[in-house]
């Protein structure tokens, strides 16, 4: 898969490898690369990992990551939109508490992402980052040949997010692709002050613009609450720029591909900024009259679709970006809840419970299967699709 989608993903064969092959080209890559590698060198392993598993270079894994870091600052403006429709709707009410995300994104990556779960055990050579190694457990959709944690997952520490792409109009060289610090999150502990740390990442800052949406599984019902960050390159010092928000029981919040609290130059292109005007308008619209506090209103809110391109679920036959998946975390049943189709006319295609007690083994049996504690419908779903989860 990695390998196909390497080959269908038009602005790494068209522009990056080009632009990587110029000596400013070089140069750009090289600055991010080192200060990657400073701060998170167990993701720089991963990474390189997962071009040695799939026999592909480990620069154009990185190039892709590196995103429109590398044609922005050659002056030769952006060439991807990446995933340009993403849209998160958090619900804190005393009936009902969600976290619903939609994955939108260009015809080539449709079928080109998996769930990953995983159980990591660091050796000595992933220590010395700035954001010290760690054991890990967590599940997470990936793109191919990206890392995990640049869309929505969770981890054993309890930690459930969502992350939603933001197109500032001036990435900064020399700092970390977000996608290698929303990795991180995935390694991260139930606690907030941890959290920004990662997210302010001081000593580097992100090269690029991400909103993240959060909350912690293993507290209280009626104390939970919801996060949204947004974060964004900070060209004053070397952090990035982070705005926290909060959402306690009774509030609900949709956040899509523009900053809400941030001010930043970003992009004005319909199928980022506009689209998402238009969802969060629709989402207005459709919650006006009636607050969203059950898992039917956020399939009713997320799987809308009467508008077309304008639509917050994107389905249609000719457009150029379509949602290619939805899932609901249900924070009272513990649930991770996953369609690859329309919510209002399709039965979900998976759930996978959020306490690790089927997936994901003990240190001393990492790498076997339980699933003695999987039902019969949720065992046959999981062959019958091994090839595409």
């Amino acid at each position: 898969m990695i390998k196909e989608y390497l080959k269908a993903y038009t602005p790494l064969q068209d522009d990056y490898l080009k632009m990587y092959a110029e000596p400013e080209g070089q140069s750009i890559y090289e600055e991010s690369f080192i200060s990657t590698q400073k701060y998170f060198p167990q993701y720089i392993i991963e990474l390189q990992g997962v071009a040695d598993g799939a026999q592909v270079p480990f620069e154009e894994l990185f190039l892709m990551a590196l995103d429109d870091t590398l044609s922005v600052n050659l002056n030769k403006g952006p060439v991807d939109k990446g995933p340009v429709g993403c849209t998160s709707l958090i619900i804190n009410q005393p009936y009902g508490q969600f976290l619903g995300h939609t994955e939108d994104a260009l015809a080539s990556a449709e079928d080109n992402y998996y769930i990953i779960a995983a159980h990591v055990l660091p050796s000595e050579n992933e220590s010395g980052g700035l954001f010290k190694a760690r054991e890990e457990k967590f599940e997470a959709l990936a793109y191919a040949g990206h890392l995990p944690g640049y869309a929505s997952g969770h981890n054993h520490h309890g930690v459930v997010f969502s992350i939603n792409t933001i197109f500032v109009n001036s990435p900064l060289r020399g700092r970390i692709p977000r996608e290698f610090i929303t990795r991180a999150l995935l390694s991260s502990r139930a606690n907030l002050t941890e959290i920004m740390d990662i997210l302010i990442n001081d000593g580097v800052g992100t090269a690029d613009g991400f909103n993240v949406n959060l909350a912690f599984l293993d507290v209280p019902r009626e104390s939970r609450t919801f996060h949204t960050f947004e974060v964004i390159p900070y060209d004053k010092d070397s952090r990035s720029e982070v705005c926290h928000k909060e959402f306690k029981s009774g509030n609900n919040s949709l956040h899509a591909n523009r900053l809400l609290c941030l001010e930043t130059p970003e992009s004005q292109d319909e199928l980022t900024y506009g689209s998402s005007v238009s969802r969060e308008n629709k989402y207005k619209q459709l919650t006006k009259n009636k607050v969203a506090t059950s898992l039917n209103d956020i399939v009713e809110v997320l799987g809308n679709s009467d508008d077309g391109a304008m639509s917050i679920y994107r389905d249609g036959p000719c457009e150029p970006v379509k949602t290619i998946h939805l899932g609901i975390f249900d924070f009272d049943r513990k649930l991770w809840i996953m369609w690859t189709k329309n919510p209002t006319d399709n039965p979900p295609l998976l759930q996978l419970p959020l306490t690790f007690v089927d997936l994901i083994s003990s240190p001393a049996t990492a790498g076997r299967v339980d699933t003695n504690n999987i039902d019969d419908f949720k065992v046959s779903l999981v062959k019958r699709n091994t090839d595409t989860l």
